[in-house]
Order: C-alpha cells, then sequence, then structure tokens
C-alpha cells in the first residue's frame, strides 16, 4: 500500500469513526433527555406535569448538566442541534444576550402528540439555571431557577391564581364535552388568564376541532375559580393561518368583539342593559296606575 492509499484508508476510519461516535453520542444524548425529562416532571410538579398540581412541590435541588463537548460535536453551522428523544422531539442551541455575547445554552423539548413542552437554561459550563413546564404554551406548576451548584434559587407558582387546576379542566373537558386535551390533533388551543383586563376574575378558554380533518370546532370559556362554563361558541371557523373566519372580519368592521371572553363579556352586557329597560319600564307603569 503507497502513501496516497494508506492516507485515503486513515481518512475514511477517521470519518468512519466519527460517524459512529455522532451516532453513540445522539443515542447517549436521547436517553439523557429522558432521564433528564423523568427528573423535570417530579422536580416541576412533585410527580406528574399534567396535573398543574394544587399542592405545592417539594424543594428539589437539582444538579443537572447539558453535555458540551457532546452538543460542540453535533451542533450544525447555525449552532443549533436537534433530534428526537423517545416521543419528544429536542432541540439545543447557544444562547446570546442582546449583544450578541455568549451567555449559555437553551434547550426546548416539546412531547409530539399531547401539548407539553419543557424549558431549560444553562449556563456557560452547561450547569442548568432554570427549568418550566408548559401546556400549549402556557407555564403550568412550578417553575425552578438554580445557582451554580444545583441548589433552588427561586420558585414561581404558575398555578397559583387558579383554583381550577389544569388537571381539573382536562377532567370536565372530557366528562362533559367529550374533548380530549391531550389530543394535540384536535386540540387547537387551551389559554388562561388571570382576568385583570376583561372578566376581573381568572379563566380558561379552550377550542376544539369537532374532528381530526374539520375546519370548525367549538369553543368554551370555563371559569378558573369554580370550574363553571361560562359560554360555549358551536361550530366555529378554524383557519390553520391563525386568522379569524369572517364573522371576526365583520365583527372588527362594526366595533364587535371578536374573542370569546370579549363575546361573553358583550352578551352578558345586553342581556344586564335589557333587564335594566325592562325595570325601568316596569317601574312607569306602576308609576301611572
Amino acid at each position: 500500500m503507497n502513501n496516497v492509499e494508506l492516507a485515503r484508508t486513515l481518512s475514511w476510519r477517521e470519518n468512519a469513526l466519527f460517524e459512529e461516535r455522532k451516532k453513540n453520542i445522539k443515542n447517549e444524548r436521547a436517553m439523557k433527555i429522558l432521564v433528564i425529562l423523568a427528573l423535570t416532571l417530579f422536580a416541576c410538579t412533585r410527580g406528574s406535569a399534567q396535573a398543574d398540581s394544587t399542592y405545592h412541590q417539594e424543594r428539589m435541588d437539582l444538579v443537572q448538566y447539558l453535555d458540551v463537548r457532546d452538543f460542540e460535536v453535533s451542533q450544525n453551522c447555525l449552532g443549533d442541534y436537534e433530534f428526537q428523544a423517545g416521543d419528544r422531539s429536542v432541540r439545543q442551541y447557544k444562547w446570546r444576550d442582546s449583544d450578541g455575547k455568549f451567555v449559555g445554552y437553551i434547550e426546548t423539548s416539546n412531547e409530539l402528540r399531547t401539548p407539553y413542552s419543557y424549558y431549560y437554561n444553562y449556563d456557560t459550563k452547561g450547569r442548568l439555571r432554570y427549568l418550566s413546564v408548559s401546556f400549549d404554551g402556557f407555564s403550568i406548576g412550578n417553575s425552578y431557577r438554580y445557582d451554580s451548584l444545583g441548589r433552588i434559587t427561586e420558585i414561581i407558582d404558575h398555578s397559583k391564581p387558579y383554583k381550577f387546576k389544569l388537571n381539573d379542566l382536562i377532567e370536565k373537558m372530557s366528562g362533559e364535552y367529550g374533548c380530549d386535551l391531550l389530543n394535540k390533533k384536535r386540540l387547537v388551543w387551551v389559554h388562561r388568564s388571570e382576568g385583570e383586563r376583561d372578566l376581573k376574575k381568572p379563566w380558561y378558554s379552550v377550542f376544539y376541532l369537532e374532528h381530526v380533518r374539520s375546519h370548525h370546532g367549538d369553543k368554551y370559556l370555563i371559569d378558573g375559580t369554580t370550574g363553571e362554563t361560562l359560554y360555549v361558541l358551536k361550530h366555529e371557523e378554524w383557519n390553520e393561518c391563525g386568522s379569524g373566519d369572517m364573522r371576526d372580519f365583520q365583527a372588527m368592521a362594526k366595533g364587535l368583539p371578536t374573542t370569546i371572553e370579549g363575546k361573553y363579556l358583550y352578551e352578558l352586557n345586553k342581556k344586564k342593559q335589557a333587564q335594566k329597560k325592562k325595570g325601568a319600564k316596569k317601574k312607569r307603569k306602576n308609576t301611572r296606575h
């Protein structure tokens, strides 16, 4: 074997070893992610992220690391690494501040079949500094901030304003309306708000498709304290682009509300005004007699 052939053979072997190393890293990383997610479920929800429990989680100090060396090998030219771990899609990327300075790593993990997602923030050495769990975009349970030794420095309880918890909502929608909020294919959204700008009390809104391929569904407004169904809109159109249907555009042109909470308040006000007019009319009638 001449020098050229030897060089080619060595190069091929190096590439093969490199690809094998990447494959092993990916498998190892997938296993690590599954372990980390299990820890997150326990840390953020005292055993169940899906419960958004009324109970405060026990203190959960956690030493967790991002494998920086493996990330450096696996990242693409944009500084991202995306892969699947079990039934979750995972993305890891470098985090930079407004001045472009590298300040750490971000990891997001989304369940493929349900609306749950997980967020991790690591410092430049790969040490976990923040973690949280979300359901369809809003934070649930507790979020945690950590120091460099893995000790909790701050706990944020996202479920505190809601006496009617997410798990209560999931059970209610399934039992009363046959809506499986864990079915990502039919759930358009679940929103929740403390209601400071509208209802003056916490609330949830749900938009759930009639079936998987349907472009219509039902909207529900639920009291976030009592769990009472406040308002229902049937057979509402769903636009995949995110914009409203023609009825919404027509309502906007007339200065009418388009959100379910806005429509609920509008109808509530109409009823109050009608009752007020009826009472005034009755009073005038009694005065004449």
